[in-house]
């Protein structure tokens, strides 16, 4: 019963301080991937999606106004007159208003490439010439009615060149481009913090904001460049890195996001040891202290069974010892008064002091004088076939010992101890011996039969009482709840004949009535 009332009281403990324990560790772990999600995921992917929208958005509309405008120039039919001031001023207009604020630059040129219009006299160094057919001239020359677009190198990065060729009658008269500077295209790409890269299918950087260190000769690095929605280490540093699709003049890019990560890792790695440490920290505190406890509550609980176990015991009084002293009382009425006045008084201090709230032990001579109450009545009930003597030792007389221990020993006596004549020779001797009192009491009877000793000694020996030997039992069972299992009587019928009962007394402090 204690084991399993120590088992359930360990597992409630258990379940009310570790658990919550952990579900604070829990907690913190979700709070930590509810960061993750929001500053880096997040923050990474709404970067990445806004740029993408606005670098196609651009492509978008360039691809639109050179389609427009391309065909309005084409209606001023021979290209020589766009040098006449009305007819320049209305195409300076269209192509300024086709610009907007992007800053680019626009170019109106002839098929030979010599430049009839445009923001700035000459077209940028990187265009080769018109007659050389290549680059973006070859595409133009290919597709007239498409609006081509390609990065040109420049200063600052890669502008973006638009071009749609303007078709006279069927036949390429001149070329319309717009020069989309690196510097605008980059402000597209991240309004944020996350460093931005575009790249073609070849991996070749087209633009880049706060990217320089991933790439290397205008090539984005292997390791990022194969990575999506991942963590990429550079040396000591750690990116999440991830990438989506961007049409772009009719071709397909692609947007790298990359968020440096690595003092948040570090900081997450911090708070989670830190979680890790107090878990691993407070789960054996909390089990060293759940045992404390649970042995604690363990004790009190073996004591206040221990205390409802003794005044059960000590309340157990022999209902057939004050029947018979009752018959007996009633004919000593009649036969002698003054005998049964004797006896009612000496009945009534029995019962007096049985019942009395003084505490579990009392001093030795006190409940000597209980003792020598009830065996006044004895005296009266057996008469001269008693002959009861009493030795105390006078350094025990102060001592505290158990409340109604001794009674039951002379009942047992008086039970079992007359001779083949019908007399009762019964002494009670108490012994003062270094840190203990040795009780013994004996009588003079034909002693107790083997197979009824042995039954006595089995059942001394047991912590259940289911025969009618009350009064030993209880003894032995008062000495071990007070004093341990190592204490208790001993039986014993010498060659000599009648019963010795022995038992032996810890000298102890007198205790307060239920400690």
């Amino acid at each position: 019963m204690h084991r399993y009332f120590e088992s359930r009281l360990q597992r409630a403990l258990f379940l009310y301080a570790v658990v919550p324990l952990l579900i604070m560790a829990f907690i913190g772990s979700v709070l930590m991937f509810a960061s993750w999600r929001h500053s880096v995921v997040g923050i990474n992917r709404d970067a990445r999606e806004q740029a993408a929208e606005k670098l196609a958005a651009v492509s978008d509309d360039f691809s639109q106004h050179g389609a427009a405008t391309a065909h309005f120039l084409a209606k001023g039919r021979d290209m020589s007159r766009w040098q006449e001031d009305e007819k320049r001023g209305a195409a300076f207009a269209r192509l300024y208003e086709d610009v907007g604020h992007t800053g680019a630059d626009f170019y109106v040129v002839d098929k030979d490439g010599e430049v009839l219009l445009g923001s700035r006299e000459k077209l940028p160094k990187g265009i080769l010439p018109v007659k050389k057919k290549w680059g973006i001239w070859q595409r133009l020359g290919k597709e007239p009615f498409t609006v081509c677009q390609e990065f040109l190198p420049a200063p600052m990065g890669q502008d973006l060149l638009c071009g749609r060729a303007i078709v006279v009658d069927g036949e390429v008269a001149g070329y319309l481009l717009y020069d989309i500077p690196a510097a605008y295209l980059n402000s597209l790409a991240s309004d944020s913090w996350v460093p931005m890269l575009l790249t073609d299918h070849f991996g070749n950087v087209r633009l880049e904001k706060s990217g320089e260190r991933f790439m290397e000769s205008r090539k984005l690095l292997g390791e990022f460049a194969t990575a999506d929605n991942e963590l990429v280490k550079k040396g000591k540093e750690i990116f999440y890195v991830t990438s989506t699709p961007v049409p772009f003049g009719g071709e397909e890019y692609r947007l790298y996001a990359v968020t440096p990560v690595t003092d948040l890792l570090v900081r997450y790695i911090i708070g989670a040891g830190a979680i890790v440490l107090a878990v691993l920290l407070m789960i054996p505190l909390i089990l060293r202290s759940v045992r404390r406890e649970s042995k604690l509550t363990a004790q009190a609980l073996d004591h206040l069974t221990t205390i409802a176990e003794l005044r059960e015991l000590e309340s157990q009084f022999n209902p057939h010892f004050l029947f018979n002293t009752l018959e007996n009382i009633k004919f000593m009425v009649r036969l002698d008064p003054g005998a049964a006045t004797e006896m009612i008084m000496a009945l009534s201090a029995l019962l007096r002091y049985s019942i009395a709230e003084d505490g579990r032990q009392v001093a030795l001579q006190e409940d000597i004088k209980y003792l020598a109450s009830y065996m006044k009545i004895q005296k009266y009930r057996f008469g001269s076939r008693l002959d009861f003597t009493m030795e105390i030792d006078k350094r025990a007389e102060t001592v505290p010992v158990p409340k109604l221990l001794f009674q039951p020993l002379l009942e047992n006596a008086i039970k079992y101890g007359e001779d083949e004549e019908g007399n009762l020779r019964i002494n009670f001797r108490i012994e003062w011996q270094e840190s203990q009192l040795n009780v013994r009491v004996k009588d003079a009877g034909d002693g107790i039969a083997p197979e009824k000793l042995a039954e006595l000694q089995a059942l001394l020996q047991s912590s259940a009482n289911n025969s009618s030997h009350k009064g030993l039992f209880n003894v032995q069972r008062r000495l071990q709840l007070l004093y341990g299992e190592a204490c208790g009587l001993k039986i014993d019928c010498p060659a000599t004949g009648g019963t010795e009962i022995h038992l032996c007394l810890p000298l102890l402090k007198k205790e307060s009535q239920d400690a």
